[in-house]
């Protein structure tokens, strides 16, 4: 017999949770079962995803084209949950129905005012974790509101029956697809086109962390010179946002300086989502409504985008604005112009120009000779040039990070992992990173005319070569003895004179999951386990009642916020806020691996290490890995996120 956990009241609730209580249409729910069994989703491409109205309407479907089946699937999901709603006694109400666990099967629900949400995993392709299946659930309804606002729910209220799918069309059927993709493991054969900005991308952690990936390693001063600039060139009285993005990774962005006003992680994930995986986007100017459901989602505020360097690194503006005229457009337009000019970027029509004329080539080319012909100019990739520090005798050049952080050993070596130094105090790790990014071979006045670049766009092309990246994560590997780690750190955003404002920046940093873990369900296994240490940490405990009772308090806490929806999407709100004390857990299956989990003030460590580390020293291990993040942050994150009046 299923159990079924709901969200109940008193009595109720024990009983659901416990498992106690039953269905009496159980041959329904193991007929839904065989259904869902027959309709095999892709291989290794997660759980699927449903999305019905309240009266059992199919909204969407992420695996599944079979329109007549998955309608009658959905009138039994929805059958389920009025059978658990009937139980609507003053002393023993279960409330809404969560989850259903039958067998391998693990169904988890999300009900708001006017949609219901299901995850669906049979253990093979999904996670077998409430927790993290109703993250997902939480996201799905976010990026609908991101596209609709939350309008759709009074118009549910009117119109039960109304059919959400010709509001919502291809384009928003394809941002949920993107957005659920980046919680599982990445196809085999998954391109790294610029346009996907692939470069290590981590994906899972990000949500897991509610963190943001920034781009690294980049010398903190010309990331915030380069803040500065958009400061200048983009501030007005109808701007609100402004970033500077590669794919969906961060490189900078400047706020307003009232915290309330901040952008929330998961608004960020969605902004960098949609943007970073436009087709259109390396050609054209984009000019887009979007909803950003934790700022307000009762109405739409509107996006410019324009990708600055389409050919070499993928560097895009993103500028956001309550204004949606076409004089704003014109302000943002121009304001992208100028902020690609100031970095040493062609104007967007020689642009257009040179990739039109190479479309051709480009597209009979392989991927790997398309990543060598277009990705990077000669004076980074000039085997030829025995002067050059970008050969690959490691021993004459060194490693990066001893390269660059000559200076920044000492200091940070008997530093404690608990307490945060001031930005003052840091240590600059990287201080010589500029010095030793060699001189571009001598041009043509044509060729100068054709391409310029500036310090800037020269240490983003430096920072993203493949090379480079993965040494630099090996060494941070190698020091924890560690075959994986995702790392949280969270920094205070700053305000008019160098003031920190309440508002923080989260942010993470990690390797990408490899070998061992090459096959999608050993990958998944090990993010069910970091979050399951993720609400040790916060919470004591990982069990299914103990985070429901946090959620509880969550969308209790968060009711009073109008023009959000932030008490529909507790588990976000306990992933974001940082655990109240220092901790350390860890987790030992199989006899295999360690699992580490450490968290101090503005800070959270995730981590698997070999068995045969005994958990005390995995736990050093690990502190000491957590002490030289600590002191290379200025050059691995934004380390100084401004604002309009910084």
């Amino acid at each position: 017999m299923p159990a079924v956990a709901s969200k109940s009241k008193k009595t109720g609730r024990k009983a659901a949770r416990d498992g106690r209580g039953s269905l009496s249409n159980s041959k329904a729910s193991s007929t839904y079962s065989q259904e869902t069994t027959d309709s095999t989703p892709p291989k290794d491409r997660g759980p699927n995803v449903i999305i019905l109205s309240s009266a059992g309407k199919p909204i969407f479907v992420r695996h599944g084209s079979d329109e007549d089946e998955w309608s009658s699937a959905c009138g039994l999901l929805q059958g389920l949950r009025a059978n658990v709603l009937s139980f609507d006694d003053a002393d023993s109400s279960l409330g809404e129905i969560q989850s259903i666990q039958a067998g391998n099967m693990l169904i988890v629900f999300l009900n708001t005012t006017a949609l219901t949400l299901v995850a669906i995993s049979d253990g093979e392709n999904g996670s077998q974790n409430e927790g993290w299946l109703r993250l997902q659930l939480e996201y799905t309804y976010a990026q609908v509101i991101f596209t609709l606002t939350d309008q759709i729910q009074s118009i549910f209220e009117q119109s039960p029956s109304y059919d959400l799918r010709t509001m919502m069309g291809p384009n928003v059927d394809a941002s949920l697809r993107n957005l659920l993709d980046q919680f599982d493991p990445p196809d085999s054969d998954e391109g790294t086109d610029i346009s996907a900005s692939s470069y290590n991308s981590q994906g899972a952690s990000t949500f897991l962390t509610a963190g943001i990936e920034c781009v690294f390693p980049l010398n903190p001063e010309l990331r915030d010179s380069t803040s500065r600039l958009l400061i200048d060139t983009c501030r007005g009285d109808d701007t609100l946002f402004a970033l500077l993005v590669i794919g969906t990774r961060l490189v900078t962005i400047v706020q307003p300086s009232n915290p309330s006003s901040q952008l929330h992680t998961s608004d960020l994930h969605l902004i960098m989502t949609f943007v970073g995986r436009q087709p259109g986007l390396l050609t054209n100017e984009l000019w887009f409504p979007v909803c950003l459901p934790r700022f307000d989602s009762s109405g739409f505020l509107y996006a410019y985008t324009s990708c600055l360097d389409p050919v070499h690194t993928g560097l895009s503006i993103v500028l956001i604005s309550g204004n949606n005229s076409t004089e704003q457009f014109k302000v943002f337009h121009s304001a992208a112009d100028t902020v690609r000019s100031n970095l040493g970027l062609p104007p967007l029509s020689t642009v257009r120009s040179s990739l039109s004329a190479s479309t051709s080539s480009y597209a009979s080319s392989t991927r790997d000779d398309r990543r060598t012909t277009t990705n990077w100019s000669d004076p980074l990739h000039d085997d030829t040039d025995t002067d050059s520090d970008y050969d690959d005798d490691s021993e004459r050049r060194g490693s990066i990070l001893s390269r660059i952080s000559a200076s920044g050993n000492g200091a940070s070596a008997g530093r404690g992992i608990v307490s945060r130094p001031t930005l003052g105090d840091r240590q600059l790790s990287m201080t010589n990173y500029l010095t030793h990014i060699p001189r571009p071979n001598s041009k043509s006045v044509e060729e100068k005319e054709k391409a310029q670049d500036g310090p800037f766009v020269t240490a983003l092309k430096i920072a993203l070569l493949p090379k480079q990246q993965e040494d630099i994560l090996n060494q941070y590997l190698d020091l924890a003895s560690a075959v994986h780690f995702c790392f949280r750190c969270d920094i205070y955003v700053q305000g008019s004179s160098g003031t920190s404002t309440e508002g923080m920046l989260t942010q993470c940093f990690g390797p990408p999951l490899s070998f061992p873990f090459t096959d999608a369900q050993s990958q998944r296994k090990v993010w069910d386990i970091y979050q399951r240490l993720s609400l040790r940490l916060r919470l004591g405990s990982s069990s299914v009642e103990t985070c429901y009772d946090a959620l509880d308090m969550f969308q209790g806490h968060d009711s009073s916020m109008s023009g959000s929806i932030s008490n529909d999407c507790p588990m976000q709100s306990l992933l974001e806020s940082p655990p109240n004390v220092h901790g350390v857990t860890y987790l030992q299956e199989d006899n295999e691996w360690l699992y580490v989990g450490l968290n101090g003030k503005f800070f959270e460590l995730y981590a698997t290490l070999p068995a045969t580390v005994k958990p005390r020293e995995g736990t050093a291990y690990c502190a000491r890995l957590v002490r030289k993040l600590m002191g290379d942050e200025r050059i691995l994150f934004l380390s100084n996120p401004l604002t309009w009046n910084s």
